[in-house]
């Protein structure tokens, strides 16, 4: 991140617009995956059992940790199976200064020593509160911030999903600009899905070796 004049704390931001600005960050709505080109993956036989039945129970008053547990989880966890170079860590707490934030997943690289450390985070995973994406991607922004100072390189992309469990949004920090993708995928296209899932965790082994993570 480049330095300030004058030096402010993450509480002293009134909204994501001056935290944007503030590091030289922009948000653009563009399709940086291309997802024609994604292959469909099936999705396990015994995932889509538990999806469907998941679906099928789900109430009006199950809300946010009905779709982490049921919906997000489990299928990061399959894409994880797929490639496990990478570390899935759940509601790991990343700190910087004075701001303590607790994203629902985070895939980093495994520590080269063997130890279970917390790596470089390479992809983080927000739980849209109350089904509205925009106020996921306001979580996801400052996690991505966080991230990039946990990661002390600039040149390393970091994707963020935002989900609704039923519903997903890709992210991706690289560089300067924050690329949303417009088009959300969903359990209604879960093949699809779950290959655009595999994509990103293969491509996060791919950056981490790149930059010698492992």
């Amino acid at each position: 991140m480049p330095k300030q004049k004058t030096a402010m704390k993450f509480s002293d931001f009134k909204n994501n617009a001056e935290l944007l600005t503030y590091f030289g960050l922009k948000v653009q709505k563009t399709d940086f995956i291309d997802l024609k080109a994604i292959v469909e993956l099936p999705v396990p036989a015994h995932l889509q059992v538990d999806l469907d039945f998941a679906l099928a129970n789900r109430g009006d008053t199950d809300m946010e940790f009905y779709a982490c547990e049921f919906f997000i989880l489990p299928l990061l966890k399959e894409a994880w199976k797929r490639n496990p170079k990478a570390k899935l860590y759940s509601h790991p707490q990343i700190k910087y200064e004075d701001l303590i934030l607790v994203p629902d997943y985070v895939v980093a690289p495994k520590n080269k020593t063997g130890e279970d450390v917390f790596g470089k985070p390479l992809l983080i995973t927000v739980e849209a509160k109350h089904d509205d994406y925009d106020l996921g991607w306001k979580d996801a922004y400052k996690q991505l911030v966080v991230a990039r100072f946990l990661n002390q390189n600039n040149e390393i992309p970091i994707y963020a999903i935002v989900s609704i469990g039923t519903g997903w949004q890709i992210g991706k920090l690289d560089g300067n600009i924050i690329y949303r993708h417009p088009t959300p995928l969903g359990l209604d296209n879960a093949n699809k899905l779950f290959g655009l899932l595999d994509f990103i965790f293969a491509d996060c082994v791919k950056t981490a070796e790149k930059f010698d993570m492992f």
